[in-house]
């Protein structure tokens, strides 16, 4: 039954062990470990630790600030999904790391001691009830890990989550959600996300699973573990996530909206614009900040980038000759934009689909 996509490596038993009557995930030696099937180094000198952490998640700057050869007790798990990359670290050591920005969006679920954590200018310590959401542009710092701390590292393609955004609030997203840092768990909607990452634990460490077998099937748990995140945290788009709907779209609005839907490559000007929609340009720019969240132009900018970066997946020509044929007539700042958007340069999604 599995399909060339689904997961194949060992596994080993997920369990949970109850803390002041609250369900966790569990920590090693008390309980098997999380993502035990899926363990790149153990027990290993803090430098090929180090190295194989840098490999999985960031490059980083990461040094310990205690013993380091060896270290007994570290311990590092990985599985890369679709969508996400999920893994279990435990230095065993009290070390500091300077990932910078991440450019991806990132939690950290603490199952054991306490993380320092620090994104932008927002400060928690990470600890058992207490995690910790990072955001891709903000300097990212964890000048304190304890040498008795693991954490499950969630770390999310900024891409992923922010097209979830867009299908939720029924609307494109030209900005990278803020979250905020710290993440309380005991709270109701805390436990609900908790409990979706525990169902994709479970699975992933359970043989033959539906996780395992459809690569379908684990995408969409994959995407509850995203959503989830969106409505139970609070974040610049929180408001927005638990509105009653999606605000209907004037006629005036739609009218632009649909035309440049059907022929985005077009010279589209304000002026041009204001007349498909029958009204002035201020009114215009305003209809558009109301009900879409940016202006038209940045709307037009938005699905032009969406069109060049379909193309260069299906590899549909050169970056330079999509980029002419869907409007971008400078290079550079396209290739500036295309990187905000996707994280990534256009010639790099092109050699991804090569290779």
């Amino acid at each position: 039954m599995a399909n060339s996509e689904s997961l194949t490596v060992p596994t080993g038993t997920l369990s949970f062990r109850s803390v002041a009557g609250e369900t966790v995930l569990p920590d090693e030696p008390r309980a098997p470990g999380v993502l035990s099937g899926y363990e790149l180094c153990r027990g290993s000198r803090f430098d090929a630790f180090r190295d194989s952490l840098n490999g999985v998640f960031y490059p980083a700057r990461v040094e310990p600030t205690g013993p380091e050869n060896p270290v007994p007790e570290s311990r590092l798990s990985a599985a890369t999904l679709t969508h996400l990359t999920v893994g279990f670290v435990r230095f065993g050591t009290e070390t500091a790391l300077d990932p910078g920005a991440l450019g991806a969006y990132h939690v950290n679920v603490a199952m054991s001691g306490s993380v320092e954590s620090r994104c932008g200018g927002q400060h928690v310590v990470a600890r058992p009830g207490v995690a910790a959401v990072f955001t891709p542009r903000e300097h990212t710092l964890l000048p304190r890990w304890g040498a008795d701390a693991g954490q499950l590292c969630i770390k999310i393609n900024r891409r992923s989550l922010e097209s979830e955004l867009e299908t939720m609030i029924g609307r494109p997203v030209s900005s990278w959600v803020r979250f905020s840092l710290g993440f309380d768990l005991t709270t109701p909607a805390g436990k609900s996300w908790l409990s979706v990452v525990r169902l994709l634990l479970s699975e992933l460490d359970s043989p033959q699973s539906l996780v395992r077998e459809s690569a379908a099937h684990r995408e969409r748990i994959e995407r509850m573990v995203i959503s989830s995140l969106l409505l139970a945290q609070p974040s610049d788009f929180f408001d927005a996530l638990h509105a009653q709907g999606p605000p209907a779209r004037s006629r005036t609005v739609k009218r632009v909206v649909d035309a440049i839907d059907a022929a985005p490559e077009n010279q589209w000007e304000l002026h041009v614009m204001a007349q498909v929609a029958g009204v002035g340009g201020r009114r215009l720019q305003q209809g558009f900040r109301e009900q879409m969240g940016m202006s038209p132009m940045a709307y037009l900018r938005l699905v032009r980038l969406e069109r060049v970066h379909d193309d260069l997946v299906a590899g549909e020509g050169s970056v330079t000759d999509v980029a002419l044929r869907w409007g971008f007539t400078h290079l550079g700042r396209f290739a500036s934009a295309y990187r905000d958007r996707f994280g990534e340069a256009p010639s790099e999604t092109l050699r991804t689909l090569r290779s």
